[in-house]
This record gives structure tokens, sequence and C-alpha cells, in this order.
């Protein structure tokens, strides 16, 4: 009863925007999910995060408060944040999906906002990490727990490693709940140096369970986070001790110990299910750069930085990698001899961030980063309060991981990593500058056209994110009809979910597309073409639009129109056999045998189709040899 009168008094002096921020943050982001949507996490996320920010915003100035604009900026490398946004929205001019741009935009918008108000928050309540602490290790807590009974049995009978890519929890993909439960780690560290058994008891029990949760399942990016971070503090206490000259107990000494313990105790854990030399064997890979899903990214990367190259200053626009991949000619990955496979992501923030916003985005994100990294060394090394209390190596571990974990995986795209990046970040800069002295800070009085700015915005942001979840709701539905072969729902169904803010769908297949195929499949060859026509503005390097406009172009005898596409095709898919194959179909029906002939020589097309159309030309007349 004692330790919950004590629970009670510790949030009873929060303010209503306090408790808001705790409950979106401890409840809401890392817990919605649902399966009305195609990604269940992503558009319903990113509706909350706008609704959070959009009432927060309201609540201050309806208390007519300064505080968010005199946030706006406190420290001038801030700066530096808020021009990547801004110049976020001027790469939408380079997008050849407008959608997709504006909704990276208004994420970057989001993560500016939500890095603003949790700043403000921490000026407001020094404190409030700590009451974001027991929220977030509850939160964690119950996501390892959930994750742990998941694989328990399987564990206890006959443990499978790819099992683990069955749980994601509540994060949508593996990788990603690998990554949330790091992220939930300083926070259960935050409580193990609180004053109260409880707490710290709670803490233990938490950093071990995400530990744990984190071997089971093992991600290579995260791992490699987790031992970058490790060797990153190591490294700065030795660093501190030889410049102290005497031994002092450093917390970030005190945090090694506290991860290496319960590493060591999470694998020691799972030695009587023969998992300790299981892991041990997956940590070795972690590394191998010669791996195949290694080999597959680095040719990703290596195409990626091609499509760099020609749009080093502005980029191809937020959101448009995906789209925009093809156009380079992805000769070198898996995927370019059948284009069955899409790439969604480069999986590597710093490459998709170059490649989307070009070198200027790249070095406005990562300078302001890098001075918060900067700030965050510097007060360390200080002889002061602050050096010798968690706060700050808890915070270059945190980041260290995250950073080196975005090397290979994808945190921009999810909201829950991208919210609580926000907040790890306002909070070392709240931690570097001090509870009140902000020398050299460019302080905004209250102006009414940022207020109108940001409300606007958010409007826009929570409109824009109704929109995409019934978007992808319909879609998905559209998706389960065409199993069925159900056509005329297809249509029905990709007509609710089409508009201007949602076009193309999270595998980067235009929706007007689907549409296209159902009246393709129902013979309606006119309004087929139209919507091909309308899938590729969508998506102008989509193979599979281009070879289903090419064929229904063939089939109303518009045989140019056929041979123009699949040369188009052919430019960014060179191994696509069917394409091959059709063009050289399409240039026979035109009339253009030699070019038909020529085509035939190349290894491109496939055996049996080789076979077939030779068979055809003969049955015409026409002698040919094809060696």
């Amino acid at each position: 009863m004692r330790s919950i009168n004590k629970l009670s008094n510790f949030y009873k002096k929060l303010s209503i925007d306090e408790v808001i921020s705790i409950s979106f943050l401890c409840i809401i982001i890392p817990f919605l999910f649902t399966n009305y949507t195609l990604d269940p996490v992503l558009h319903p996320r990113f509706l909350a995060w706008s609704i959070f920010l959009l009432v927060s915003v309201i609540i201050l100035i309806s208390n007519r408060s300064p505080s968010l604009n005199d946030a706006i900026v406190i420290k001038k490398y801030h700066l530096l944040l808020v021009a990547f946004v801004v110049f976020s929205f001027i790469s939408i001019i380079k997008a050849v999906n407008i959608s997709e741009a504006i909704f990276d935009f208004l994420k970057n918008f989001c993560f500016l906002l939500s890095f603003l108000m949790f700043f403000n928050l921490f000026r407001k309540n020094d404190r409030f990490f700590d009451h974001v602490s027991v929220g977030m290790t509850v939160s964690g807590l119950i996501t390892g727990g959930i994750m742990f009974f998941m694989i328990v049995k399987s564990l206890i009978t006959d443990y499978d490693l790819q099992k683990t890519y069955e749980i994601f929890g509540f994060l949508g993909s593996k990788n990603q709940l690998s990554l949330a439960l790091f992220l939930f780690i300083p926070f259960s560290i935050k409580l193990v140096f609180f004053r109260s058994i409880v707490a710290k008891v709670l803490g233990v029990i938490t950093t071990n369970l995400l530990l744990a949760s984190i071997i089971i399942i093992h991600t290579k990016s995260v791992v490699t986070g987790l031992t970058a971070s490790l060797l990153f503090v190591f490294i700065i206490s030795v660093v501190y001790l030889f410049k102290e000259k005497k031994f002092s107990l450093n917390p970030s000494i005190l945090l090694l110990v506290v991860l290496i313990i319960g590493i060591l105790f999470s694998v020691e854990w799972f030695t009587p299910y023969n998992f300790s030399s299981t892991f041990i064997d997956k940590f070795k890979t972690s590394f191998d750069i010669h791996s195949p899903s290694a080999d597959v990214r680095i040719k990703i990367w290596g195409e990626s930085l091609g499509l760099f190259s020609g749009n080093v200053f502005l980029g191809v626009g937020g959101g448009n990698w995906k789209l925009t991949l093809p156009s380079v000619g992805i000769t070198s990955l898996p995927s370019s001899s059948f284009g069955s496979t899409f790439f969604q992501r480069p999986h590597n923030d710093p490459i998709w961030i170059l490649c989307e916003n070009g070198l200027i985005g790249f070095l406005l994100f990562y300078g302001f980063i890098g001075f918060i990294f900067y700030s965050l060394l510097k007060t360390f090394f200080k002889p002061n309060e602050l050096s010798r209390s968690i706060n700050v190596p808890l915070m270059l571990f945190v980041l260290t991981g995250y950073f080196v974990a975005s090397l290979f995986t994808f945190p921009k795209e999810r909201i829950f990593h991208q919210v609580l990046l926000s907040f790890f970040l306002a909070y070392s800069c709240y931690i570097t500058t001090g509870t009140g002295k902000f020398n050299g800070a460019l302080k905004i009085a209250g102006k009414p056209v940022i207020t109108v700015l940001t409300l606007t915005l958010l409007t826009v942001s929570v409109v824009f994110a109704g929109y995409r979840v019934q978007g992808e709701h319909y879609t998905k539905r559209a998706l389960y009809y065409r199993d069925g072969k159900q056509w005329q729902q297809v249509i029905k169904e990709i007509n609710k979910g089409y508009s201007p803010f949602y076009t193309v769908d999270q595998t980067a297949i235009p929706l007007k597309f689907y549409s296209g195929v159902a009246k393709y499949s129902l013979k309606d060859y006119s309004h087929a073409i139209n919507d091909f026509i309308k899938a590729k503005e969508h998506s102008p390097y989509n193979v599979h639009v281009l070879n289903n406009l090419g064929s229904t172009y063939y089939n109303t005898k518009k045989y140019s129109e056929a041979i123009q596409s699949y040369k188009e095709l052919l430019t960014y898919y060179p191994s696509f056999s069917e394409a091959a194959a059709n063009l050289a179909v399409a240039y026979i029906q035109n009339g253009k045998l030699d070019e038909a002939i020529e085509l035939l020589q190349h290894d491109t097309i496939g055996a049996d189709r080789k076979n077939e159309i030779i068979n055809y030309l003969k049955s015409i007349g026409v002698a040919l040899s094809t060696g």
C-alpha cells in the first residue's frame, strides 16, 4: 500500500500535457496495432502521433503559454533540424510521387515538433524523464513478456531459431521488435538507479527480460548496435579513468556492469535449452559480410548510391526511393531477373536519407545529430555533477546503438522508433544545456504565424493520415477479393481506397494497377489502359505496371505502344525474360521481323518461349537461325 501511495504522489502533480504525453508514450505508441490496415502499425500510429501533437499544441495555446514558441530554437544548432524539415518540403519538387513525398515531409515535421514538445516538457519538469521511465519500463516488461511467452514453448520442446521470424509483438516485424526492445532498455536501467527498492527490482527484472528477448530473436542489426554501444561506453569509461588518473565509480561503469551481467544472465538462463551455443554461433554471423542477406544489402546500397549520384543535392524526394531505384537499372539485384520482388527500403537509414533528401538534407540531419553527440561527450568529460550522473552515458549508449542499428535496418520508417528517437534527442539536449542556462540561445517570442502554420500542418497531417488508414483498409479488402478473382469487387474497393493522399500500397504497387488488372481480366481493355497509365504516373518504373500496360496495348492491337512499354521495361529490368519475349512477339505483329530475330539471338528469353516464337516464325515462312 505504501508503494502505491508513493507512486500516486509521484504522478499527482503532473500537468495535463504531461499526462497526455506519458499516456501516448507508454500506452498508445507501443501497443497500437490493428488488422484493419495492410501494415498493422505504420499509418494507425502516424494518425495517433498527429492527433497527439495537435492536442498538445492546442493545450499550450489554450493555456496561453509561450513555451512552444520559446522552444522552437534553444540552441543555434537546433536550426539544423528545422532546416532539414524545411528542405524535406523543398525536395518534394523532385518526387515522382507527390503523395509519398508529402507523407515523408509530414513525418519529419512531426518528428521536429515532438522534439520541441519533449524538450519543452523537460524544461518544465526536470523529473519528466523519471515519470516516463516508470511507464515505459512497464510497457517494456509487457512487450518483452508477450514475446517471451510466444516462444517459451518452442524453447522447452524443440527450439527452432527460424520460428523467431514469426514473432513481432506489436511492432509489425521481427527487426523492429528487436530494436524496440533495445529502446526500452534506457528506461528500465534508469529505474535501477531510483532510490525505491520496488523501482530497482522492476528495473532489474525488465532489463534482463529485454536483453533475454533480444538474444532470443537475435536480429543482426540490433546485436551489432548493442555490441557497439557496449564497446563505446567501455572506451569512453577507460578514457575517463585515464583522464582522472584515478579509479572512480563512474556511472558509465555501473551501466556496463548492469548490462553485461544482464547479458550473461540471459545467456546462462537458456543454457538448459542448448541456447547458449546457438546464440554464440548466431552472434558470430552478425558480422559476416559474406552471408546471403548481407550480400543483397550491400548490392542494394551500391544501387542506391548510383541513384544518389544522379540526384546529389535534392535527392529523389522523400518516400520515393522505393519508386525510383529501378530507374538506375537494378541489374545486380537478384529480383532483376524476374521482377517479382520489390525493395521497399535500403535497410540503411543514412543511405536512405542521402537518396531521398540529397546531400544537403543528409548533412543537415546528421549535422544536428553530430552536435548532440559532441555535446554529450563534452558534458561526459566535464568534472561536474551532471557528468557523474547516469543520464549522459545512458543517452550515449542508446543513441549509439540506435544509429549503428539504423545502418542495417529501417527505424526511419517506423513511428514508434521515431517518437522515441525524438524523445532521447530532446533529453540529450536538455541535460547538456542545463536547467535554465541557455547561453547562445535563439529565443523566439510567440508569433501568430508560427502558431497558425503549426496548427495547419498538424491538421493536414491528421487528415492525410486518416485517408491513408482508410486507403490501406480498402486496399486490403481489394487484395482479398483479388485472390478470389472477384474482379468487380476489386474495382469497387480500389475506387474507395484510392485518393490523392494514398496512391501506392506498402509494397510500392500503385492502387490503379490492381483495378487495371481487374478490368483487364474482365476484358475491359480500354479502361484497363487508363488505369495502367495512371498507375505509371504514380510509379513510373514498376515492372508489373509497364509489362501489363504493354500487354493491354498488345491486346488492343496497339503494337507500337506495346513495343514502347516493353522496351522501357527492359531498360530498367534487362533480364526480365517475360518482357523480352513479349517484345519479340510485338515486333512480329508490327512487322518488324529483323528486330524480333535480333532479340531472339540473346539469352534473355527463356528456352520454351524462344522455341514457341521460332516455331511461329517458321509457320509464317520466316527462315532464321538463332544459334
